[in-house]
């Protein structure tokens, strides 16, 4: 018997050094001293008077202006949301939120790409963005079950001793010099270092336009045939018992996307069609905002920083047009406003190109082929050069003509393509990308 305790408290003295270690070395070696997500993470704990939650990826707290929300909703929001943000991820959030405030609503955000992996899948890569909310949640449990459930066990060291992925700064004495003066500093010791164009969850700075470039290489980013994972379907099953339980009003809401996007996806009504039957059968709303219709949100190209994120104009603008939806609207009313389809949509715009899609050949690795987005049948011409690194015309490949490919060098070059309307002569679309 004796010989057990003594077994049993050994262990335990190994266990806590072996975390006593990693708080040593986590404080000398994780440079966290610009990270936004750890303010973010360190608002989200102190805010006590939450009525309305969003949860998500960047598509929240790009999206989504709590200033405008606030106002138009009447009620206090908070967006607590982190980049790359998983269904798991949006979960746990939500039960941390709740051991101190009382949710009446919560917005869910859907995109497609977040429920579509396991966590068999998830790479070092995919892991970081997991990292960056369990580095910064309390120790308690839904943070062990959130690391135990978010991966296999050949990350359990790296998620529960995070200074375990930072091992080749051991000997960088001159950045652990500069890691434990900061960390010194009352800036960081009281999260005194606001992340330009923080509120209350969102990075949005209201006026802020953007200039997207409509050219974009989608061939690993389309709706896949299994739209949901079974891991993800479990856990928006979770948040969906959640929130019933809890008495919680839970809307799915996607936020909106270029068209360009949507239409260069092709199969992106699968994904809409799935996640409106999966509200139905839940008794819950789902709310696709790139298909509302554009006489109540007129998105322009300013709107946007890239085919899928808002700019600061573009959040103020959507998060004015959600409010209001939201508030004037009852759910049967607030459905007419949407379109049943992407087809029914496009069909209805004016014709217009979007953008520029390229498509590597399966056959040969380097070799893209060019499509040109619209909603109507255009006959274009591409005229394709070369640049150099500021910015400038160097090498003509082709000028307009029907070719449609261009062959990557083994060097990383900068193209610029233009696309003109053969049938009228007007330039319709032009883009930089690297290759």
């Amino acid at each position: 018997m004796k010989r057990g305790i003594k077994v049993v408290c050994s262990i335990f003295i190994i266990i806590g050094a072996v975390f006593a270690i990693n708080s040593v070395l986590s404080y000398m070696l994780i440079d966290d001293l610009e990270d936004e997500v750890r303010y973010a993470m360190h608002e989200m704990y102190e805010q006590e008077e939450i009525e309305t939650l969003f949860l998500g990826s960047s598509h929240v707290f790009c999206g989504y202006d709590p200033r405008v929300l606030d106002e138009i909703l009447g009620e206090n929001t908070y967006l607590a949301a982190t980049p790359v943000q998983k269904v798991d991820g949006s979960y746990y959030l939500l039960k941390e939120v709740l051991k101190s405030n009382q949710i009446k609503k919560v917005y869910l955000d859907m995109y497609y790409v977040q429920y579509r992996d396991t966590p068999a899948q998830r790479g070092s890569l995919q892991m970081q963005w997991i990292y960056c909310i369990t580095d910064n949640m309390k120790n308690n449990w839904n943070r062990i079950e959130f690391l135990l459930n978010a991966s296999g066990s050949e990350n359990y060291i790296e998620g529960f001793l995070p200074s375990a992925r930072y091992g080749n700064y051991l000997l960088d004495w001159k950045r652990i010099e500069r890691v434990i003066k900061g960390k010194r500093t009352s800036e960081y010791i009281n999260y005194e270092n606001v992340p330009s164009a923080f509120y209350k969850g969102a990075y949005v700075t209201p006026g802020e336009v953007g200039d997207p470039k409509m050219i974009a290489n989608l061939d690993e980013l389309g709706v896949a045939e299994n739209i949901i994972s079974e891991y993800s379907l479990r856990y928006l099953n979770k948040i969906v018992g959640l929130c019933k339980e809890e008495g919680i009003e839970l809307v799915l809401v996607t936020a909106p996307f270029t068209d360009f996007y949507v239409q260069a996806l092709g199969n992106y009504n699968t994904f809409y069609t799935y996640m409106k039957e999966y509200a139905k059968a839940n008794a819950i709303e789902y709310c696709d905002f790139n298909l509302f219709r554009p006489e109540l949100l007129a998105m322009e190209k300013d709107d946007f920083v890239d085919y899928h994120h808002l700019s600061g104009k573009g959040a103020v603008k959507y998060s004015t047009a959600f409010a209001k939806a939201m508030t004037s609207y009852d759910e049967t009313e607030r459905q007419e406003l949407f379109y049943d389809s992407v087809q029914e949509k496009m069909d209805e715009l004016s014709p217009r190109t979007m953008g520029i899609l390229l498509q590597e050949s399966k056959d040969e690795k380097g070799l893209y082929f060019l499509t040109t987005i619209a909603n109507y049948n255009v006959d274009v011409e591409y005229r394709i050069c070369t640049l150099d690194e500021q910015g400038v015309e160097k090498e003509l490949i082709q000028d307009f003509s029907d070719g449609n490919m261009i062959k990557a060098t083994q060097e990383e070059t900068l193209y610029k393509i233009t696309v003109r309307n053969k049938s009228t002569g007007e330039i319709c679309e032009e883009g930089v990308t690297g290759l």
